[in-house]
């Protein structure tokens, strides 16, 4: 069960995020980095980048919960102040820097459960036993995560980002420990 809860947690909430709307539009909604959302499009990853991401996690994050707070909707200004501190760490804007964290992030995933369709195989050959699901919730469990892997699967990240954040992994735990919490 706890493997089940476990792979509930990422592949599928990566999967269901990976179809919903991808980047919000500033203008419109307060700026968030949802856990587990694939990126858009990947960022390519080299050791500058890796470097740059891990001083700005915490102060684009503060400055990314300062603008939300209390806020649906963000004022050009506040949109502003976020771009603005992405660039101080190097990135064009808070849209770049949120495409880092989140190609960083799943590429993290990545380097530290490489095998998602075997964890997936145990959780779904595990199901059939659990007395407190009917056979529908079961069905259903089964379908949403042969879906989730398939998401997932399609997201692995390439060799090369693979690589670099492999040399990271110590430095960003922390950092996917917070951003999984989100």
């Amino acid at each position: 069960m706890t493997l089940l809860r476990s792979l509930s947690g990422s592949l599928i909430i990566m999967a269901v995020l990976a179809v919903a709307a991808a980047v919000p539009s500033f203008a419109q909604t307060a700026p968030q980095i949802e856990p587990f959302s694939l990126p858009v499009r990947p960022v390519v990853l080299t050791q500058d980048i890796i470097k740059r991401f891990l001083y700005s996690f915490a102060p684009v994050g503060a400055q990314m919960k300062e603008e939300a707070a209390g806020n649906a909707v963000l004022s050009p200004e506040a949109t502003a102040r976020l771009n603005k501190k992405a660039a101080e760490y190097g990135f064009k804007d808070f849209n770049d820097w949120g495409e880092t964290t989140r190609t960083i992030m799943v590429t993290y995933h990545w380097v530290t459960n490489p095998e998602p369709r075997e964890e997936v195989e145990k959780a779904i050959a595990s199901i059939p036993s659990m007395p407190n699901l009917t056979d529908k919730q079961k069905a259903e469990m089964i379908d949403g995560l042969k879906s989730g892997l398939a998401t997932v699967e399609k997201a692995r990240p390439s060799a090369e980002n693979l690589a670099i954040v492999k040399k990271h992994v110590s430095s960003i735990k922390p950092l996917y420990k917070q951003w999984t919490s989100l």
